[in-house]
């Protein structure tokens, strides 16, 4: 029992790396969507939100980050709940896929390492993963705000006011 949950960490730990590693075009925003998609079955639900649903939710701070970018965010809700849950946990990702800085570049010795920001997010796949075949008896809930952190015409400037879900700014 103990060799099988130990391979079965190993595996959600591997995918995990893996998508650390990957190139960042191969994990685009979307792309770990799509991922997400996949791990969808025997008791993992998944969905995934657009900008425009982003922006009914009031995800300013988030979606400010993403403007720069020609690619478009995702939020990923997964969610992993046993008949009899004993308790609920969520765990959270960070998802910046790349993260330039924006119009506040980075230096580009520390630049080449940005593609490993997203690695909060690849640790919550790995861990639905194998959600479904650990079975833990508690309700999990996993969030993924993957997107990129580019330069562009309307990338938000250094000095804006940003407005967070939580009504902050």
């Amino acid at each position: 029992e103990g060799c099988a949950r130990g391979q079965l960490l190993v595996e959600g730990t591997c995918l995990t790396r893996d998508l650390v590693n990957e190139p960042p075009a191969a994990k685009t925003p979307r792309a770990l969507a799509a991922h997400a998609r996949r791990l969808a079955g025997r008791g993992v639900t998944v969905r995934v939100f657009d900008e425009r649903d982003c922006a009914r939710m009031g995800m300013g701070a988030y979606l400010a980050v993403a403007r720069g970018s020609a690619e478009p965010p995702r939020m990923i809700r997964l969610e992993w709940r046993p008949p009899r849950p004993r308790g609920k946990v969520v765990i959270i990702g960070k998802g910046v896929t790349f993260d330039s800085g924006g119009l506040d570049l980075k230096p580009s010795d520390g630049m080449r390492w940005m593609k490993d920001d997203m690695s909060g997010s690849a640790a919550v796949l790995g861990l639905f993963s194998i959600l479904s075949r650990l079975a833990p008896p508690v309700h999990v809930i996993g969030l993924i705000l993957a997107t990129e952190n580019m330069p562009g015409g309307r990338a938000f400037k250094p000095g804006d006011v940003l407005k967070a879900m939580n009504g902050k700014t």
